[in-house]
């Protein structure tokens, strides 16, 4: 069951990284649906990993304090939460303002930084998934520490993108 369980999030990160190449080369409605498939499938792939990292924790600590429980799964899960916040607050951008990004009555900063957004979370999947395919994660069920702040300082770097995407969409749009 844990080999299809990471078949179908593996699967998913494939295919939102297939649907953002889609949305680099196609302008129009052809990007908006590129956009929110491949975030819808990122964020579904990060919470299959986030349940299952959390799930081995609580069984890894079975026994310990609620502290120590909340401390782990917070350290591990940590880079995983900031890129929901990150994918939850662009999905809400991108479908908020789909008509006007379709009909291109956004600033050129906001395709910019939309793809600078993109690029950083295709980083951030390289990193995740080179890491979750290590033998070191297959014998402990975490990532490491390096691996886990590479994550953290490429959401950091997502993050500041994502709100100068967020100003531009809400402060220099256009109505024709």
């Amino acid at each position: 069951m844990n080999d299809f369980y990471s078949l179908v999030y593996k699967a998913l990160i494939f295919v939102s990284i297939i649907l953002f190449i889609i949305s680099f080369g196609t302008s129009g409605t052809t990007t908006i649906g590129a956009l929110i498939a491949g975030y819808s499938a990122l964020l579904v792939s990060i919470l299959m990993i986030l349940v299952m990292l959390t799930n081995n924790i609580v069984l890894i600590t079975k026994g310990k304090e609620t502290t120590e429980i909340a401390k782990s799964v917070l350290f591990t899960g940590g880079p995983f939460l900031l890129m929901l916040a990150i994918i939850g607050l662009l999905l809400y951008l991108i479908i908020k303002y789909k008509n006007l990004i379709s009909n291109g009555h956004v600033s050129d900063t906001y395709y910019t930084f939309s793809n600078i957004s993109i690029v950083l979370f295709i980083l951030q999947l390289y990193l995740i998934y080179t890491s979750m395919d290590s033998p070191e994660f297959k014998q402990t069920q975490k990532l490491s520490k390096i691996t886990s702040s590479l994550i953290y300082l490429l959401g950091v770097f997502t993050t500041i993108s994502s709100l100068i995407v967020f100003a531009t969409l809400t402060h220099f749009t256009t109505d024709g």
